[in-house]
């Protein structure tokens, strides 16, 4: 019995020194936050939680998805919004241009689709209020939507971030591998490697990635021939070779990154840009009180051979806008979207 107890003593010292280890340099506590930017930025208010965002590069419009997170941590969940907005003004304000349906919509990751005629999809990961996941088909038509219905798959445990790559397929990243409350809490303490990326072809879904650190971001290339993938515990991007018929990955390499990516976006010159959080404790805080602030981090990620090289382009205490979780580009226009403050920013780079 003693020693069932000193094995056990000695497991549970192990997991919470690892604990403490993951939280303390995988959480950047001790990092220093030295804000700039070189450009200028213009808060636009009345768009909660606008926790995604896809632009139409040839249209000059933005799509964005918003929800008020703290309404729904309160017991109180108010129907998400998805809003337009006017890349071709100066003074673009945001549109709500959501359908009626679905009725219950709480929209997080989003990715739009433009076929080869033209016609375009808006893909949207809708958390359900009752539970359950789905992902919402909009046929977009100038800036008005349309609901085409939507698709429901088993394999969305813990859907975050979506790329479409047809008129119907695409790729999901589940930022957590197990179902049950205890074992998400085991993965984030621990930045366990078991999440994974699912592909839907239309027809049936399979997961086609494994041993992710919550992904929270996915994209794919101009080309279609690889998709890209941010871990935010694991501080990475991961770069897979696809198969455009089977939907198949391949790893192909591991860029590193001192900071947790959320949201990855390819701008209309072939760029990634990632919104980070360089203090993941500080989120945590964040969640549970709009007073504690988390830092905002924008990445720009040149291609270099089969990853990337790494440029901070923005880093911000917070105060302006705290966790940023998206930053979507078209030529000197960056916006970013928070995961819950109730404001966006609409920002000239240099």
């Amino acid at each position: 019995m003693k020693r069932t107890l000193a094995v056990v003593g000695i497991g549970l010292v192990a997991a919470l020194a690892t604990g403490a280890f993951v939280v303390l340099d995988k959480g950047g506590t001790f990092r220093t936050i030295d804000a700039h930017f070189a450009g200028r930025c213009t808060a636009i208010g009345g768009v909660v939680g606008a926790e995604d965002i896809v632009i139409d590069h040839k249209a000059k419009r933005a799509w964005i998805s918003s929800d008020d997170r703290r309404a729904w941590a309160a017991g109180s969940p108010v129907r998400g919004v998805l809003y337009a907005y006017d890349l071709g003004s100066a003074a673009a304000r945001p549109v709500d241009v959501t359908p009626p349906a679905p009725l219950d919509f709480h929209p997080h990751g989003m990715s739009l689709w433009t076929g080869p005629d033209g016609a375009q999809t808006l893909f949207v990961i809708n958390h359900q209020s009752f539970g359950g996941h789905r992902v919402e088909l909009f046929t977009v038509k100038d800036d008005t939507l349309s609901y085409m219905g939507g698709v429901v798959l088993a394999e969305l445990k813990s859907p975050n971030a979506i790329v479409a790559v047809g008129e119907r397929q695409f790729y999901v990243a589940n930022d957590h591998g197990s179902g049950s409350d205890f074992g998400r809490w085991l993965e984030q303490t621990f930045a366990l490697a078991d999440a994974n990326v699912v592909y839907f072809d239309g027809q049936g879904a399979r997961i086609v990635a494994t041993g992710l650190r919550f992904p929270s971001g996915i994209e794919v290339s101009v080309d279609g021939a690889r998709i890209f993938v941010g871990e935010a515990t694991g501080k990475a991007i991961k770069t897979y070779a696809r198969e455009p018929l089977a939907g198949n990955l391949s790893l192909l390499a591991t860029t590193p990154l001192d900071t947790a990516p959320d949201n990855l976006r390819r701008d209309d010159m072939g760029n990634i840009w990632v919104a980070a959080h360089p203090k993941l404790l500080a989120l945590v805080g964040h969640f549970g009180s709009a007073e504690a602030l988390s830092p905002s981090q924008v990445l720009r990620l040149s291609p270099e051979g089969d990853g990337f090289v790494a440029e901070e382009v923005l880093m911000d205490p917070g105060d302006t806008l705290s966790a940023a979780s998206v930053a979507a580009v078209s030529g000197k226009r960056l916006l970013i979207g928070p995961i819950m403050d109730p404001r966006m920013l609409d920002c000239t780079l240099p």
